[in-house]
């Protein structure tokens, strides 16, 4: 019988952190054409991963004149005590707000990423959620197209922002008026 041997190293497990991006364009578009999609890449724990549309400072690029040169960096760190790799995300666009889990973040402002987070910036959203692992040095990071937009699938509705101008009343979704003309008017409204 053969024996193992005591000092025999084993191979961790990477935490895995899945990216699954949705565009409503993105069938017409090739906005990941720069992407390596559904093949995870190996990542040093220390070095943020930064998604963008410059290729000399981003390690991601979309395919896309919309986004910002760098749009969003996310690093990895681990809590005092825990074996476990976190993720908290920051906002690289001076132009763009993300918003995370419905929270906006302004320029270089950052948030911790739970379990799974949604974000959104632009006409974008990343499903981003984590397999967890055991090594602690470094993660995969794992890209992946979806066809439906996360947002609708988990059944979220997309926060409308009611802005009350000098004409009456308009609807702004994703900053851009959803109705040329005003839904309602009223001569009385002061603010």
């Amino acid at each position: 019988m053969l024996a193992v041997s005591q000092t025999m190293v084993t191979e961790e497990s990477l935490t895995c952190l899945h990216v699954q991006l949705y565009h409503p364009d993105q069938s017409t578009q090739p906005l990941y054409s720069l992407l390596r999609m559904s093949q995870p890449y190996k990542i040093s724990a220390e070095d943020p991963i930064r998604l963008g549309r410059d290729g000399q400072s981003c390690s991601f690029v979309l395919n896309d004149g919309r986004v910002s040169r760098k749009q969003l960096s996310i690093q990895a760190y681990r809590k005092a005590g825990s074996p476990d790799l976190r993720f908290s995300v920051q906002n690289m666009s001076q132009r763009g707000k993300i918003m995370v889990n419905g929270y906006e973040l302004g320029h270089l402002e950052q948030a911790d990423l739970e379990e799974k987070a949604l974000l959104r910036f632009g006409k974008y959203e990343l499903l981003i959620w984590k397999e967890p692992g055991e090594a602690q040095d470094s993660f995969e990071v794992l890209f992946e197209k979806l066809n439906v937009s996360p947002s609708r699938e988990m059944g979220i509705d997309l926060p409308c922002r009611i802005a009350v101008m000098d004409t009456g009343v308009r609807n702004y979704q994703n900053g851009s008026p959803m109705s040329p003309e005003p839904l309602e008017s009223d001569e009385n409204l002061y603010m």
